[in-house]
């Protein structure tokens, strides 16, 4: 009987081939007293490794560049910045130094460190990073040790590459043209290696532990990253199964595609808008494909990713504000300003010491208790606005608890808007401004919120959290983490009902928009801009094409009104089988 193993499916599709298994052994470091006398030499040593490394990054950048461009070089320029980060390099030079140790040793220590604090950060997309450290580390390990990692640019057949961890700098050497699906044990939707994946539209599956050893066991692999499934040694049915699915997946993808211009509107004539969520400025192509009506969201925290450890000065945030918006021209942009924890400034992730990030120093707080570095993009957004049309640039402040921290904001755009007219830029009067309403005491503070933002975006992503006091990374916990929880449900029709009185639009950016079993239900309750990855775009507009408006509020009220989430969940499996199955979506 064909074995399978179970894991996260972040970039979709299906492929069936042979696997080639890519283990990335750990490199052995022993702890080696030194002589007085030898610690300069040491960190000589040391600081000879870094430079070998920034070069061998540097090249992995140009390959980069060459291959996807210079967005996806920007992952190796972050890299180059960790390799030479003072705060990264100084505390091994010290180690070195005080306990007289070797430099493997004193760098394995600092990274463990660093490690174990990105670990801890509340966003999975910003815990990923712990994987660049890592990629950086061993390649400095390597260079100490005079190893040579090897290369995966040898593959010369259409293969699986199956591996315990691919770093980026590993993924950008593969020829991606032989290349059916990337199945990993590690990683996230927001690591490196499955960003360029996705660019490439190749299937990948992480966290699938015992990965490695079943597929040197294997001569195929099916994976299926829709439902995130990996079959070893399929029998024939199994085979035909995936074969037979990879093709409708094939057919509905060049449906949908044929179907992009069509409008988003019900079968009773109700609109809705498909906004997309974006973190770099390359993924605007994929909103214009997927015929979205403009950025709902960008997660402007990507920029400084990119830069880390530097800040991005004003000429930066407003030249890659500025590309957004010139491509997506003449739809609008949302962009969200920092949502960034004490602990995701690599500054403050190496000196922190919250004992609780998710509830610490974090998003709007943050800017808060930076003024200079919130001014500093503040100046670019308002700038930026200046350069458009009025309304084409809204700012979104992440993490509001209360109208106060809205009311601070909104004060300090309109002084930095003085400074700039005063300065001779050109700017508007007024900038849109909104909140995105993500903690429970805002969404039960909506009314009030709503008559003085100009518009509000809901993030179910950390609602959710905060309304069940779940970690949905918790494997112990994360089965408690339902969208369908009827308490959800009520906050979101709240918020929706507060917009609607007050007249200002209401979005949503979680995950829960592109979710075909909580589409019906959301636009039952009043919501009319759905904000979500590019991808998912076609997908939710085919569905909302088989609804009907007027059934879907009466679907939303009753499951409002149910008491468990088990009981919502089964209602709406049980009421949209036949709308879910027009469009081949399986739940």
């Amino acid at each position: 009987m064909s074995k399978s193993l179970t894991g996260l499916g972040v970039s979709p599709g299906i492929a069936i081939g042979e696997p080639v298994v890519h283990e990335t052994r750990p490199i052995a470091t022993l702890r080696i007293t030194i002589g007085s006398d030898q610690v300069e030499a040491e960190i000589r040593r040391f600081s000879t490794a870094v430079t070998t490394t920034v070069d061998r990054i540097w090249e992995n950048r140009e390959r980069a560049r060459l291959q996807m461009g210079d967005e996806y070089a920007g992952i190796f320029e972050a890299h180059q910045l960790i390799a030479t980060d003072p705060s990264f390099v100084e505390p091994v030079k010290k180690i070195i130094r005080d306990e007289r140790v070797n430099a493997e040793w004193a760098t394995d220590q600092v990274v463990g460190e660093l490690v174990a604090r990105f670990e801890a950060l509340p966003h999975a997309h910003l815990a990923d990073r712990k994987l660049d450290v890592l990629d950086v580390a061993r390649q400095i390990l390597s260079a100490l040790h005079g190893l040579d990692l090897g290369q995966l640019d040898h593959l010369d057949r259409p293969s699986i590459l199956v591996a315990d961890d691919l770093p980026p700098s590993k993924a950008v050497q593969l020829p991606m043209d032989k290349i059916l699906g990337f199945a990993l044990e590690t990683g996230g939707p927001t690591a490196h290696t499955t960003i360029i994946a996705r660019s490439f539209g190749i299937p990948v599956i992480v966290g699938a532990q015992g990965l490695c050893k079943a597929a040197r066991q294997s001569r195929q692999i099916a994976l299926d990253a829709f439902e995130g499934k990996i079959v070893f040694d399929p029998e024939p049915a199994v085979v035909a199964e995936f074969q037979n699915r990879q093709t409708e997946y094939q057919e509905q993808h060049s449906k949908l595609l044929a179907m992009r211009a069509m409008p988003s509107v019900t079968r009773d004539g109700h609109e809705i808008t498909l906004l997309a969520n974006i973190d770099l400025p390359n993924e605007v192509e994929l909103a214009r494909q997927w015929n979205a009506a403009g950025i709902g969201l960008y997660r402007s925290e990507f920029l400084y990713m990119k830069m880390s450890p530097n800040l991005p000065s004003e000429k930066d945030h407003l030249e890659a504000y500025r590309e957004i918006t010139t491509r997506i021209d003449p739809f609008p942009v949302t962009i969200r300003t920092f949502d960034l924890g004490g602990k995701k400034l690599a500054r403050e992730v190496i000196g922190s010491t919250e004992a609780n990030p998710v509830l610490g120093l974090r998003g709007i707080r943050l800017c808060f208790s930076q003024p200079d570095f919130f001014r500093t993009q503040l100046r670019a957004l308002v700038r930026l606005a200046g350069e458009f049309q009025p309304g084409r640039v809204r700012i979104m402040f992440p993490l509001i608890s209360g109208l106060e921290e809205f009311r601070i904001a909104r004060l300090l755009v309109k002084k930095i808007t003085g400074e700039l007219r005063a300065e001779g830029h050109e700017v508007h009067d007024s900038v849109p401004m909104g909140a995105m309403v993500e903690v429970p005491a805002a969404a039960i503070m909506a009314n009030e919120l709503a008559r003085e933002v100009d518009f509000i975006s809901i993030g179910t992503n950390d609602l959710i959290q905060y309304s069940l006091a779940v970690d949905r990374a918790n494997e112990l916990v994360a089965h408690l983490y339902r969208p369908t929880s009827p308490a959800i449900l009520r906050l979101i029709a709240k918020v929706v009902a507060a917009g609607a009185a007050e007249g200002i639009p209401v979005s949503m950016c979680g995950e829960m928009a592109a979710d075909p079993l909580m589409v019906p239900v959301l636009l039952g309750i009043g919501l009319r801009q759905f904000s979500m990855n590019p991808q998912a775009a076609p997908v939710v507009r085919a569905l909302v094409r088989q609804l009907s408006y007027r059934e879907s509020v009466h679907l939303a009220r009753q499951a409002c009104a149910m008491s468990t989430a088990r009981d919502v969940e089964e209602f709406l499996l049980e009421k949209l089988a036949i709308s879910l199955a027009k469009i081949k979506i399986r739940v």
